[in-house]
């Protein structure tokens, strides 16, 4: 079974991407090109600076961003053509035999929420505090959180990061989703109070959030509202190129082989999964490679 010669795209450069392109080259693929749209690649886990990463595909426990920059260096020295701020609009401009979607998943913002009240300067997603905090940006100095999974804990330390205090964090569902560990290490350590069975109501504020309204009539003060997880498939390219969607986790219905629709594309990690860890997405890329190298041949 021989690939020489042949070509494959990854569209994302995330575990799952990196790790599709690296086991690509491992089983001999020539050329195997990763597209990332922005300037570095590694996915959520290089803005995630807690530990939890890398236990499933790399059998070590890593800290998100030295996780991120582990796939990236053996994607290098593997061979992998890694193309940074590389958006791809559709998949028939990729010079490819097949392609990998690796887009994964975004938050939902307030809009997509339906949350009322003011429009003031000052509404977030983790995503967005995230690249902000990457420059160098100041946020806000008091920030209420929106979420109680993983990544909304995460959110913490990436708002303390940028002087900004977590004042409360709030959740709709009976308990947090997320590990005792972390919460103790986040939100408990920092005496950020988690409080459940309720929900933002109103944000109000004129230039600036002011405070926001909960369900239960309580009002926090704060300058900072940061929308976290309610995470939704990036599948604006599946959509596009006319994949069949899988109603459910609306994303592309792939079958056992991560195949889509089409015969030359597959779909992995978090565009075809409900929220799945990064380690578990990375084992995806190497499953979908032994797929993709056998279609190819």
């Amino acid at each position: 079974m021989s690939t020489a010669g042949r070509q494959v795209a990854i569209v994302g450069g995330g575990p799952s991407g990196l790790s599709a392109a690296i086991e690509l080259r491992r089983l001999g693929v020539e050329h195997v090109v990763v597209y990332e749209r922005e300037q570095q690649a590694g996915g959520i886990p290089r803005h995630t600076d807690h530990l939890g990463f890398g236990v499933r595909d790399l059998h070590r426990l890593m800290a998100g961003p030295r996780y991120a920059r582990t796939l990236v260096e053996r994607a290098r020295r593997s061979g992998v053509d890694l193309r940074l701020d590389a958006p791809v609009f559709s998949i028939d401009d990729l010079d490819a035999d097949a392609v990998i979607l690796a887009t994964g998943v975004r938050e939902r913002p307030r809009s997509a929420r339906l949350v009322p009240g003011d429009r003031p300067a000052g509404i977030f997603t983790t995503g967005a505090i995230q690249q902000l905090a990457m420059r160098g940006h100041r946020v806000g100095t008091q920030a209420v959180i929106v979420g109680a999974e993983h990544v909304s804990f995460s959110a913490i330390l990436t708002l303390a990061h940028v002087h900004c205090r977590s004042v409360a964090m709030v959740t709709p569902l009976p308990r947090h989703q997320t590990y005792g560990v972390l919460k103790l290490a986040t939100a408990t350590v920092r005496r950020v109070p988690v409080l459940t069975g309720v929900d933002i109501a109103e944000i109000r504020g004129r230039r600036r959030v002011e405070q926001v309204v909960l369900t239960d009539g309580r009002t926090i003060e704060c300058d900072t509202v940061v929308f976290t997880g309610d995470w939704i498939p990036d599948h604006e390219l599946a959509r596009r190129t006319g994949l069949a969607m899988d109603p459910v986790i609306k994303g592309p219905a792939v079958d056992r082989s991560f195949r889509t629709s089409r015969d030359d594309v597959f779909a992995i990690g978090n565009l075809v999964h409900r929220v799945a860890a990064a380690d578990a997405c990375a084992l995806d890329g190497r499953a979908v490679a032994s797929a993709v190298a056998r279609s190819i041949a």
